[in-house]
């Protein structure tokens, strides 16, 4: 077995109510931390952090959340917003159910997932997001 071919791939993961684990109609596409398509954005982070402690300072609360987030969304690479609940016809449909933000389906865009991961009534949502892109196994 030739161990240089053995490399992460994408994953879907689907985004749950935070109170009871429910579906709440997003599947999100992610690339693990892992990808080599994240190491322009480790690398950034990483030189600011080397060029703060050659100045003896380091990130402030704020920075670290944004890097949080800047790193959260380079993994996303798509999302799906649904009705949960199932399409037309079926018995537990609700023409309701359909999953938006601030009453959109917003458009994938990195400023979308951006604006979205950044909003403090999305920590629930960014939590997710990051436990998953952690969990380097599931890559493979």
């Amino acid at each position: 077995m030739d161990l240089s071919q053995i490399k992460t791939g994408d994953r879907k993961i689907e985004i749950l109510h935070p109170g009871n684990g429910d579906k709440v109609g997003i599947a999100v596409n992610l690339l693990s931390i892992d990808d080599e398509r994240m190491s322009k954005v480790k690398r950034q982070i990483t030189d600011r952090r080397m060029y703060l402690e050659a100045r003896g300072k380091t990130f402030k609360a704020e920075e670290l959340e944004e890097n949080k987030v800047n790193i959260l969304t380079t993994a996303i690479t798509g999302w799906e917003w649904y009705n949960p609940t199932g399409t037309e016809g079926d018995k537990d449909y609700d023409p309701d159910g359909q999953a938006t933000w601030n009453g959109e389906v917003p458009e994938f865009t990195r400023k979308n997932v951006t604006a979205i991961l950044s909003d403090p009534k999305a920590v629930w949502l960014q939590d997710q997001i990051n436990e998953a892109v952690g969990e380097t196994k599931a890559f493979f």
